[in-house]
C-alpha cells in the first residue's frame, strides 16, 4: 500500500487524481490520510470516485487511540453556533501548525501494520508531521516522497537539491521550474504531467458537476454578465473587500466571490464559500469573466477559454513588489492596472461576444502556453507517466 497524506483542499484536490491514474495504470494499492480532521473531506465531492477506484480512506483518529478524545472534542465543538466558531481562529490555527495526531512510533505501527510501501506528502505539509513521517520512514526503510502540487505561477523559479534532502524523490507537475541539470537532481527530481489539469481527468469530474461546462453554452442567451471573483491570501482581506464592493456596483452583472482555501483552518461547515457555493471547478463552468491574482486555478480557466482579469493593481496597492509570471508575455490573461480599468472592462463586455472559443489569436496563443508549461501530454486524453516515476510505486 502507498499512503498519500492530505492536509488541506489544494493537496486533495491534486492528489486525487494522481492516486486514481495511478490505481488505473499499477497492480498496487493506495491509501488517503486526512490529518487535519477539522476539514471533513467528504464536503470535496471525491468519495464516489474513491469509492469507484477502492481507494482507502484512513482514519487518522485510528493511529493514536488518545487522540479520540480530540475527536469528541472537536465534535462537541462543532455543533456549537457558526458565529462562536469563527471567532475561535486562534484553536484552529494551533492545531493546525503546532498539534500533531500521532507520533513517529505510532506511524510506524501503521505502517507495519498496513504493510505501507511508501508515504507521500505535498512540500507545504506542516514542519511538525515532515520530521515525524521522515523519522517513521528511514526506521522502517520505506519511501518517502515530495510533491509540488499545482503550477508555479511565478517565473523563473529555481529548485536547490538541499531544500529536499529529507525525500527520496520530489515530483514535479509543471515544465517551468527550473533544475540543475546534474546526476543527483536527474535521479531526486521527477518531471510528470500534470493530473490535475489533464484532459481526461477534467472530463472525468466534470460529470459530477452542478455546473458543467456544456451548460455554459447553453445559457450563453442570457442577458446578464457572470463574474466570479477568486482571491488569494497573498493580499489582505481589506483589498478584496474593496475590489468585491467596487464590482457590486456594477448593474446588470451575477457576481460570484470564491475565497482560496488554503489558510482557512476553521471547520468547513462555517466556511461559506466551500458550502453553501460550489466547489472552485464548478465556478469556472458557470462563469463569463474571472478576476483574480496568480492561482493555479487560473490554469483551469485558460483550459477552459474563460476570460481573465488580473488584477495586477494590487502590487501598487498595497505597496509590494511585482512579480513576473509565466502568462504574462500570451494574449491569455488581460493585466488590469487600476481599479477603475476594471469595472471599466467588465461594464464593456457583451455577453454573446466575450466566447474565446472563435478568438484565433487567443486559441493560438493558449496552444503554445499549455505546451510549455504542461508538456506535450496535455493535449493527449491518456495519462501518460514515465517510468521512473511509476517504479516508485510498483509492488
Amino acid at each position: 500500500m502507498h499512503l498519500f497524506v492530505v492536509h488541506q483542499f489544494p493537496d486533495y484536490d491534486n492528489f486525487v487524481p494522481i492516486v486514481i491514474n495511478l490505481k488505473k495504470k499499477i497492480e498496487s494499492n493506495f491509501s488517503i490520510i486526512n490529518i487535519f480532521p477539522v476539514h471533513d473531506l467528504k464536503y470535496y465531492g471525491f468519495n464516489s470516485l474513491l469509492e469507484k477506484y477502492k481507494i482507502e480512506l484512513i482514519d487518522v483518529f485510528k493511529i493514536n487511540k488518545k487522540s479520540i478524545l480530540i475527536n469528541i472534542l472537536l465534535s462537541i465543538i462543532k455543533i456549537f453556533p457558526n458565529t462562536i466558531i469563527k471567532k475561535l481562529n486562534r484553536i484552529w490555527y494551533y492545531f493546525y501548525h503546532k498539534y500533531t495526531l500521532f507520533n513517529t512510533s505510532q506511524l510506524v505501527n501503521l505502517i507495519k501494520n498496513k504493510k505501507i510501501k511508501s508515504i507521500n506528502i505535498d512540500e507545504s505539509l506542516p514542519e511538525g508531521y515532515k520530521k515525524i513521517i521522515s523519522l517513521a520512514c528511514k526506521e522502517t526503510k520505506i519511501k518517502f516522497i515530495c510533491y509540488r502540487i499545482g503550477i508555479e505561477m511565478r517565473k523563473d523559479i529555481r529548485l536547490t537539491i538541499d531544500d529536499y534532502n529529507m525525500y527520496d524523490n520530489t515530483i514535479i507537475q509543471d515544465e517551468n521550474l527550473n533544475l540543475d541539470h546534474t546526476e543527483e537532481n536527474e535521479k531526486k527530481f521527477i518531471r510528470i504531467a500534470n493530473q490535475r489539469y489533464s484532459l481526461d481527468w477534467l472530463d472525468e469530474v466534470e460529470v459530477a458537476y452542478r455546473y458543467k461546462l456544456k451548460e455554459y453554452f447553453l445559457n450563453r442567451e442570457k442577458k446578464k454578465l457572470k463574474v466570479l471573483l477568486v482571491t488569494r491570501p497573498m493580499f489582505s482581506n481589506k483589498s478584496w473587500q474593496m475590489i468585491l464592493e467596487k464590482l457590486k456596483t456594477i448593474k446588470n452583472i451575477e457576481l460570484r466571490i470564491k475565497f482560496k482555501p488554503r489558510g482557512q483552518f476553521r471547520p468547513l461547515h462555517t466556511q461559506e464559500n466551500i458550502i453553501n457555493e460550489y466547489n472552485t471547478s464548478e465556478l469556472v463552468n458557470w462563469s463569463d469573466v474571472i478576476v483574480s491574482h496568480s492561482s493555479s486555478i487560473l490554469m483551469e480557466a485558460i483550459i477552459k477559454n474563460k476570460r481573465i482579469l488580473f488584477c495586477n493593481f494590487l502590487f501598487a496597492l498595497e505597496g509590494k513588489k511585482e512579480i513576473k509570471y509565466i502568462f504574462e508575455d500570451y494574449d491569455i490573461v488581460e493585466y488590469v492596472n487600476k481599479i477603475e480599468d476594471l469595472i471599466n472592462k467588465i461594464q464593456q463586455f457583451d455577453r454573446i461576444k466575450i466566447n474565446l472559443y472563435d478568438n484565433e489569436n487567443y486559441q493560438k496563443s493558449k496552444k503554445i502556453f499549455l505546451e510549455r508549461n504542461l508538456g506535450n501530454d496535455f493535449f493527449s486524453n491518456k495519462n501518460i507517466f514515465k517510468k521512473e516515476f511509476t517504479d516508485i510505486y510498483q509492488n
